[in-house]
Parts: structure tokens; C-alpha cells; sequence
């Protein structure tokens, strides 16, 4: 006796091939995660303090991008895209929207923008945007302010962004 599949089957054979055959792709597509394009995170100091100290936040800089860009790869439902500028992104409108045309070209869904802003000695703050890079609304937005201008605090700082950026993003 025939099961019901083979039943449902039968009236449209060539239909049935057609959509058996085109299933595994559609399946593998919905399965792709979400890009994420993060952007160079730039910096900037109003501490005024005497000690040189440029050399030490551009390599913590650069750190954070990369470990940003690293733990949102990681992330089940999201991919992470490079979205490099010469030294620190530009955040103003006309840079945000030219790297939200670049990361929409890359095939990006998201376009990640920060920046660290250090206070004082000990209190930095960094504002994080996700934008659609489709059409450029506001996805979210985080300030958040943390202690310890050391490679250690910078590292707690960007993991939570990789976090939160995991937990609130769409995976699809």
C-alpha cells in the first residue's frame, strides 16, 4: 500500500523533483549566518595626561577590533566581516554611510561602529552602533563605561560588545 508521501507525490512528478532538488540549497542558504561587517574601532583621548601614551591605546586599538571582529565570528548565528580604513573609521554621517555602502557590497546584514573614549585615568567609556546595512536604521546602540586603561580592561570591554551583539542580532 502506498505511504501518503508516495500518495502526495504521484499528481505532480516533475514539480516534486524540482522542489526535492532545490530543498538542500534553500535549506543551506537559511542556514548561513547573519554578517556582521565591524569596522575599525577608533579612539580618542581628553584625559590629558602628560605621558606619551598613543603607541600603547593604538595597539589596544587595534586589539579590540580584531578581538571584536574574532568573538562575533564565533557566535553560532552570526559571521564576521574585516571592514578595515586607513587608521580609525571615520564616524561621522558621511563615514558611516560610506562604510555602510561597503559593507552592504561585502554582503554584510550588519555594520558595527565604535569608538573608546578615554576620560580620565581610569574611566574610558566606548559607544557601539549596529546598523542594517541594507537600508542604514538602527539597530542598537550600547554605551557602556569601564575601568582600567590596560590590556585587560580593554578585553573585558569587547567581549561584552561581542556578547551583546550576539544575544540582540537577528541570526537570520
Amino acid at each position: 500500500m502506498p505511504t501518503v508521501r508516495a500518495l502526495a507525490l504521484r499528481p505532480f512528478p516533475a514539480l516534486s523533483a524540482v522542489l526535492l532538488a532545490l530543498a538542500p540549497a534553500g535549506a543551506a542558504r537559511a542556514a548561513e549566518p547573519a554578517r556582521v561587517a565591524v569596522a575599525d574601532i577608533g579612539f580618542t583621548d581628553s584625559s590629558g595626561e602628560a605621558r606619551d601614551q598613543r603607541s600603547d591605546h593604538e595597539a589596544r586599538r587595534l586589539s579590540l577590533t580584531r578581538d571584536v571582529r574574532a568573538d562575533i565570528g564565533r557566535a553560532e548565528s552570526l559571521g564576521s566581516l574585516a571592514l578595515p580604513c586607513e587608521g580609525a573609521c571615520r564616524l561621522d554621517a558621511e563615514g558611516v554611510e560610506k562604510l555602510r555602502q561597503r559593507a552592504r557590497q561585502e554582503g554584510a546584514r550588519f555594520l558595527l561602529v565604535g569608538s573608546v573614549h578615554k576620560m580620565s585615568t581610569l574611566v574610558l567609556s566606548m559607544r557601539v552602533a549596529v546598523l542594517d546595512a541594507a537600508n542604514g536604521k538602527l539597530v542598537f546602540e550600547r554605551l557602556l563605561s569601564f575601568r582600567g586603561d590596560n590590556d585587560e580592561g580593554w578585553r573585558h570591554a569587547g567581549a561584552y560588545v561581542a556578547r551583546e551583539v550576539a544575544e540582540q542580532l537577528p541570526p537570520r
